[in-house]
């Protein structure tokens, strides 16, 4: 059951999020600091620190796949660098700002009182166990929906944004901004010699091929397969 004072509350977070609940009592926990739990434990019956564990693991997982689709040319190292410099506190308190999910947090007095409400690590924290709620209301699918929606500028902004020759960039910008769909990227042949190869890259919205583009490494590939697609998509 959900108090009364929070249910604009939950009718806008869900709007924020673009995730209506079947169980709301998840987001309004999701919400909730152990602070304001410890004050309030005869009507609040938990907090948010388990989603929080919850959150980040799906975090992880989802983001790992996305950097995986959109960066085939890219070794282990290079993926590890992306989705750290994409899942640490700072980012996600970013995020979250952005977001405005600052006033909706529950606090105890003391921390409202210490500025609690706009620290990084709080406001990480939140964004994971909000991740956490989709994800237990919803499932996996909702869960993804939620990372690649408002995640999906924050993996553009981590390829490389070289100007006019960055038709990757140019592509993500334009199809999240007319399609609200994240382009992924496949190599579908290899040729040559182990020190000579040539490689295509078939770049997808969904399970539609785009665009495709060779070269010489897959990076050069999939810039290659990313502006095929940006001049199929302006025709």
């Amino acid at each position: 059951m959900i108090p009364e004072e929070y249910r604009d509350h939950i009718i806008e977070m869900e709007r924020i999020l673009g995730h209506q609940f079947q169980e709301p009592s998840l987001l309004l926990n999701a919400l909730t600091r152990r602070s304001f739990w410890h004050e309030n434990r005869d009507t609040c019956s938990e907090n948010n620190e388990r989603m929080e564990f919850l959150g980040d693991a799906v975090l992880g997982v989802v983001i790992a796949d996305m950097l995986y689709g959109q960066f085939p040319e890219d070794e282990e190292g290079e993926l590890q660098k992306r989705r750290a410099s994409l899942v640490n506190r700072s980012s996600l308190a970013k995020l979250a700002r952005d977001l405005g999910l600052g006033p909706f947090i529950r606090m105890g007095r003391g921390d409202e009182i210490s500025g609690c409400r706009d620290r990084d690590s709080i406001l990480s924290d939140t964004f994971e166990a909000l991740v956490a709620a989709v994800y237990l209301d919803g499932g996996f699918g909702a869960a993804t929906e939620l990372i690649e929606r408002h995640c999906g500028a924050m993996i553009a902004q981590s390829g490389d944004r070289g100007g006019r020759g960055d038709f990757r960039s140019m592509l993500q910008e334009k199809v999240q901004a007319t399609l609200g769909v994240t382009p992924t990227y496949r190599v579908i042949d290899e040729q040559g010699e182990e020190h000579q190869k040539t490689f295509t890259v078939a770049v997808l919205l969904g399970k539609q091929a785009v665009g495709t583009g060779t070269g010489a490494s897959k990076r050069e590939a999939a810039q290659n397969a990313a502006r095929d697609a940006l001049l199929k998509l302006r025709d």
